[in-house]
């Protein structure tokens, strides 16, 4: 951007070129003034208009608010996600409460291994009990199959009563 271009910006484009070129590696307010062609001084003062401060830990310039009340932008986005959360207040609260209550039943990633063997194995058990596994596999935790479940559970057996 040229320095014509530059001066007559209104501050807020001014100060958004300005600390997108002050987040490039090694640039100082020193450099932006001379990659803009500008006297540093000139620069500076033309920087501080309309209460833009600079931040040097920061490296950026950022608007100083002398009154509390023209902070409305926040919160009145604050207050939208308030409204929000009220008006859908029964739905999280159900979600957080089931998520509690289904238990954390993560299927852990070396189950999903591509470099590991499939094996094929048949189990002898009690119908009954197989059905209400299946039952309460479908119900709970229907986002999984169960040939992966059943894997967890054997990998969570063999973590708990192995040696190793």
């Amino acid at each position: 951007m040229d320095k014509d271009k530059f001066q007559t910006a209104n501050s807020k484009n001014r100060v958004a070129i300005v600390n997108e070129l002050l987040k490039r590696d090694g640039f100082d307010l020193q450099k932006v003034a001379d990659a803009l062609e500008m006297n540093y001084s000139t620069f500076t003062k033309l920087m501080q208009e309309d209460d833009y401060v600079y931040i040097k830990r920061e490296n950026q310039y950022y608007k100083f608010v002398r009154d509390e009340s023209q902070v409305s932008t926040i919160s009145d986005q604050t207050d939208s996600e308030m409204d929000y959360i009220k008006k859908n207040f029964s739905l999280l609260k159900s979600l957080i409460e089931r998520y509690k209550h289904n238990g954390d039943f993560i299927i852990d990633k070396r189950i999903f291994r591509s470099t590991s063997k499939i094996s094929s194995k048949n189990f002898r058990m009690p119908d009954d009990l197989y059905q209400n596994f299946v039952a309460t596999c479908e119900n709970e935790f229907p986002h999984l199959k169960i040939q992966d479940i059943i894997a967890q559970l054997l990998l969570d057996f063999t973590d708990k009563y192995s040696d190793k």
